[in-house]
């Protein structure tokens, strides 16, 4: 086991912001987090789990502790038939690596998250999504360490996932450690088109698409090719929005969203569409949640608060030149960030009474 003195934190993490870690330690076997974690206990040293560093963010003071940089690789066929595929992805491996591993078998359920930086271990954490789709509803089961770091396997429905939480972000499994992630994914289901961007877009390429060539096709090379161009579709999106990792776009030091859509009960989207309507606002996107609950906009809230993309803050910080929920690491600090990310709240709360919370995790 190799423990690293002083690393810098901010290469770790797709905001380049932060301090120095005291020690940092690759784990790349689950032995490799047993022996770290009996090290952090002997010396008695604070200890964090770090994975692709996408959604975290490292104070400017760095951390007076040890850095567990979870890189346990592997992507294993547990079992296969005529319907689906199920398999037991290590922690570490790159999120869209696995997803594009799945879609160019033909393979549905995550193709709508193409594109989404991070790891598998940090998917359940947070429950991701994005156009429609939420991992929650092709994880089987999780595995991790407890807090007595005992392996145990938590079925889907102990991890409690609701919008973009799980019991692993606020809930009792907090301290929990995240090994690896079971999915169930499908051979027969067709690719997810709920999101109204990606539904109109798809349909005009489709209409626009020579058809003949498809039909001629056996039918799984055809579902195959199919899965990939809504894959390539989505990625262009994300593009567009500066949503993917790309060292060469000025808006890629970020963390994606960095707010979270607000869910709010009915009688608070009333007097939200009452309160617009009296400012002349166009009419907001509001969406059903489950248990008559709805969900707002983040990004149409900090729009109709005055906030512009491409605003400047002090201190070497801004808002995405291509997504008002893209919050941008120029050349700053993590405390003009959160300082930034504090006046947005306020501004959206002052113009319309509803909060916004931050979707990234601020260590330590």
């Amino acid at each position: 086991m190799l423990v690293q003195n002083n690393v810098p934190l901010a290469p770790l993490t797709t905001f380049r912001l932060g301090g120095q870690a005291k020690f940092l330690i690759i784990i790349k076997t689950i032995e490799d987090l047993k022996n770290a974690i009996q090290f952090c206990r002997t010396e008695s040293h604070p200890f964090l789990i770090l994975g692709g560093g996408s959604n975290t963010i490292f104070r400017d003071s760095g951390f007076e502790g040890v850095v567990l940089l979870i890189q346990i690789p592997g992507i294993r066929c547990l079992n296969a038939n005529d319907k689906e595929v199920i398999y037991e992805v290590g922690a570490g491996v790159i999120w869209d690596h696995f997803v594009e591993y799945t879609v160019k078998q033909g393979l549905t359920g995550v193709e709508c998250l193409s594109g989404i930086p991070g790891s598998v271990g940090a998917s359940p954490i947070q429950n991701i999504g994005a156009y429609g789709q939420e991992v929650k509803d092709t994880i089987l089961n999780v595995q991790c360490l407890d807090e007595q770091y005992n392996l145990i396997t938590l079925s889907n429905q102990e991890c409690n996932f609701i919008y973009r939480n799980s019991e692993f972000k606020s809930g009792k499994f907090k301290q929990y450690i995240v090994t690896s992630v079971t999915f169930r994914l499908s051979k027969i289901l067709e690719p997810c088109l709920e999101y109204p961007e990606v539904k109109k877009l798809w349909n005009s390429i489709k209409i626009g698409t020579n058809q003949s060539q498809s039909k001629v096709q056996p039918q799984d090379e055809e579902r195959i090719v199919e899965i990939n161009s809504l894959r390539e579709l989505i990625i262009g999106l994300r593009k567009k929005k500066s949503m993917v990792i790309d060292e060469s776009d000025p808006n890629t030091r970020s963390a994606g969203s960095f707010f979270t859509n607000p869910i709010i009960s009915q009688n608070e989207a009333d007097s939200f569409l009452s309160l617009t309507k009296k400012m002349n606002l166009p009419t907001p996107p509001i969406f059903d949640e489950k248990s008559g609950f709805k969900k707002l906009s983040a990004a149409w809230l900090i729009e109709h608060s005055g906030i512009k993309k491409g605003d400047l803050y002090p201190g070497g910080v801004g808002v995405s030149t291509n997504h008002c929920l893209g919050l941008i690491n120029i050349q700053g600090t993590t405390n003009a960030l959160l300082a930034m990310a504090e006046s947005i709240q306020k501004r959206v709360y002052e113009t319309f009474l509803i909060h916004l919370e931050i979707e990234p995790v601020i260590r330590p």
